[in-house]
């Protein structure tokens, strides 16, 4: 039951091959969905489409290094508080303009840094729930899947401190689980964003909020 992506070493996503290993999540075609979502908010947020990003659990780099890749004026971070998942991520073609640093959340960012984009698609799954996933999934870090007793661990806490990194018309930008969509929307409220938006993936399931 290992997954293919870590047989044969790597993940298609977006235009890129990414490195994966047991030490990273491996990348969905949903979260492409949360990437295309950005690309598309990134004028709203600066005309020249130069943003500045942060991507919290980055893992294999994914999201990060595919929304730097089509947004060729915006630069970023991406935080992991795994070593072993940042010594894999790797800054394909933005190697300039990405930067990689080990950070329990905000732990490791400066608070006087803003970001117009804070993206995270945080470990979502209740933990009771782990051992009924599939047996490849389970493969998985478990790190990376875990979000506690309700799967809304990372929500509280990313949008407990969001708000001190995030520039004034700044996006906050998640990956969600199913029927999560209504917590994290008023996570989001609770904490000063406003107009929390939702996305559908694929299969018409409330997949990504935007605050």
């Amino acid at each position: 039951h290992e997954p293919l992506a870590y047989i044969i070493g790597e993940r298609a996503f977006m235009r890129n091959n990414f490195k994966v290993t047991p030490a990273t999540l491996v990348p969905r075609p949903e979260t492409e969905l949360l990437v295309e979502s950005l690309v598309k908010a990134a004028p709203m947020l600066c005309a020249d489409g130069a943003v500045k990003a942060l991507d919290i659990g980055t893992g294999s780099g994914a999201i990060i290094v595919s929304l730097l890749d089509y947004l060729p004026a915006a630069v970023g971070v991406g935080v992991d508080i795994s070593n072993e998942a940042l010594a894999v991520a790797a800054a394909i073609g933005v190697d300039k303009r990405v930067a990689f640093r080990q950070s329990d959340l905000f732990s490791n960012v400066p608070v006087e840094k803003k970001f117009d984009i804070i993206v995270s698609n945080p470990p979502y799954i209740p933990a009771a729930d782990i051992a009924t996933l599939a047996q490849d999934v389970q493969q998985e870090p478990r790190t990376a899947l875990d979000g506690g007793a309700d799967g809304l661990d990372f929500y509280r806490r990313i949008c407990a401190e969001a708000a001190e990194h995030l520039a004034e018309d700044g996006l906050l930008a998640f990956e969600i689980g199913i029927d999560q969509s209504e917590a994290v929307q008023k996570l989001c409220l609770e904490h000063g964003f406003a107009k929390p938006a939702v996305r559908m993936d694929y299969a018409g399931i409330p997949r990504m909020i935007f605050a």
